[in-house]
């Protein structure tokens, strides 16, 4: 198969170091595209959108900036959202021109906790991109979709 020049240049703009200290592929070696296709896969099983999951990690992302590094329950007390680092921007690393808050934001949702940046939002909408496996910020798709039917159902 031919190399796509492109995707080649996306893949090293994700390796450890380039744009994050940690990258975004962990030590996942699947091309991009591949990685891609099987979250949307799962997200197509469950009949949720990456849009749908893009809309509520941006709407945590709000509320916890609103409460300036306070923890804060939304949904009724289902979800606690905390902002807990903030340290610049970052570029997309698709070469989109996208530049998102570099800031980590910590969710507590019943047995399930984890922590997103805002450029993951702007990556799953535009991108379908939910990080690569063993990514420090991976977010797995089943866990998004959890949280989202917790939080919509």
């Amino acid at each position: 198969m031919k190399r796509n020049p492109v995707q080649d240049h996306t893949r090293e703009m994700m390796e450890r170091g380039r744009l994050a200290r940690d990258g975004f592929l962990g030590d996942d070696m699947r091309p991009i595209d591949e990685i891609v296709a099987a979250d949307a896969a799962a997200l197509a099983a469950a009949g949720v959108t990456r849009e749908n999951l893009a809309d509520l990690l941006d709407e945590l992302h709000a509320a916890a900036d609103a409460a300036l590094e306070t923890p804060r329950e939304l949904f009724g007390g289902k979800v606690q959202v905390q902002l807990i680092e903030v340290m610049g921007r970052i570029p997309c690393p698709f070469g989109c021109g996208e530049r998102a808050h570099k800031a980590a934001i910590r969710v507590k949702a019943g047995d399930l906790t984890f922590v997103f940046t805002p450029l993951q939002a702007h990556l799953i909408r535009e991108h379908g991109f939910f990080q690569g496996e063993g990514s420090w910020f991976r977010l797995e798709p089943a866990e998004l979709i959890a949280l989202y039917r917790l939080c919509r159902g």
